[in-house]
């Protein structure tokens, strides 16, 4: 069965994603403990109220940081230490290529605007040939809310049953699933592969 629209989540799919490897690199950064870090930025649901849109602008995130972790260096060393979780897999990306211009490709993910505007920076052919790039901090709402998939078929312009999702949370599938999309958790570079080829569109 094909569907026309191709759309992946971007931590754990696009990119590894570690989130104890981020708060042991920005321990490091900020000269704090890992664990106050991660009271200070997550627990205490400042990256989620990010996630959601809350604060919309790269600029104030970064004063919210520096407020509460007392960080003084650059810019550039913040986002890098912000983005750090984040660690591209090539094979993905290899395996996306292979299937360049078949279909309309599109990433959904829950992320704020730093990571909007970061990411690309820092990793930027990771990015290349995406038709649409939809954050949740634009859609006003987090996956696995049944809202979330409405916005994002919204900004796509496609109906349900014509959107293919990848995503490697087991409630993300799920979610996408009553939404009425196709959708398959990710297990790997070969299984992507794998859906890209039995879900080609003929030309």
């Amino acid at each position: 069965m094909s569907r026309r629209h191709l759309v992946l989540d971007l931590g754990g799919v696009l990119f590894h994603f570690d989130h104890a490897r981020r708060l042991q690199h920005m321990a490091g950064v900020f000269a704090l403990p890992a664990d106050r870090i991660d009271e200070l930025l997550w627990r205490s649901g400042f990256s989620a109220d990010c996630d959601a849109g809350k604060h919309p602008h790269p600029a104030e995130i970064r004063r919210h940081i520096r407020a509460v972790t007392g960080f003084t260096g650059s810019d550039d060393h913040l986002d890098a230490a912000w983005c750090s979780a984040f660690q591209p897999d090539h094979a993905v990306r290899e395996a996306l290529d292979q299937h360049r211009g078949a279909r309309p490709v599109a990433l959904f993910t829950n992320n704020g605007p730093l990571e909007e505007e970061a990411l690309p920076r820092l990793h930027p052919t990771m990015f290349d040939g995406f038709d649409h790039l939809l954050f949740s901090h634009r859609l006003g709402h987090r996956k696995p809310a049944p809202a979330a998939f409405e916005a994002a078929s919204q900004r796509l312009g496609a109906a349900p049953g014509d959107i293919l999702f990848i995503d490697d949370s087991p409630a993300n599938v799920d979610a996408a699933r009553a939404a009425g999309w196709t959708a398959v958790r990710f297990r790997g570079a070969e299984t992507l592969s794998q859906v890209l080829i039995s879900t080609k569109e003929p030309r």
